[in-house]
């Protein structure tokens, strides 16, 4: 065969690629955004009432009935609105994490590198059967977890406020050792 009818027929095969590439191109969604809120209601809690929530948190209720907080408005700390997993902040501020700028921006990368801002259950299609959630708890931590919540490890790291507090837990005990507290998603 010719030099120049493959060439030419390799350069033809290339144009009607791209020419239908173009022509079928489908055209990209509009870009949502989630509303997050400015204020969350937060108030100081001891270690028996973060136990008494933890329990209260893993219990089923069916009571439909409503109550009015009295406990005093916080805003969250300004964080830079370009950063990642954000809809969980207010989720995590009320299970403990510090409602400052550092912590939030750095939480949101955290969710971001592990899940996408997905909460990663065990019924999850991406679950990759070690880590759970939406801070991707190891099952190293199983006993840990199964004894602080009374539960399975998948059905308790399953619910994100669970997942989020026992994510609090890990860091907040290694900050207190004088570790760092990102340590177990290695992002110190």
């Amino acid at each position: 065969m010719n030099v120049k009818r493959v060439l030419g027929l390799g350069l033809f095969t290339y144009l009607m690629c791209a020419a239908m590439a173009v022509a079928f191109q489908k055209e990209t969604p509009p870009q949502t955004f989630v509303e997050v809120p400015a204020t969350i209601t937060l108030g100081d809690l001891s270690p028996q009432q973060l136990q008494d929530r933890a329990e209260e948190l893993t219990a089923t209720t069916t009571s439909t009935s409503t109550t009015t907080s009295t406990q005093p408005t916080t805003t969250l700390a300004p964080f830079d609105p370009n950063t990642k997993c954000q809809e969980w902040f207010p989720s995590a501020i009320s299970v403990g994490w510090p409602n400052n700028t550092e912590t939030l921006e750095k939480l949101g990368r955290l969710l971001w590198k592990e899940t996408r801002c997905q909460n990663v259950s065990y019924t999850h299609p991406a679950f990759n059967g070690h880590d759970h959630g939406v801070a991707q708890i190891n099952q190293i931590h199983r006993a840990y977890v199964e004894q602080l919540f009374s539960g399975p490890m998948e059905e308790s790291m399953s619910d994100p406020t669970l997942n989020l507090r026992f994510a609090y837990l890990l860091y907040s005990e290694l900050e207190a050792k004088g570790a760092c507290g990102w340590r177990p998603w290695s992002m110190c």
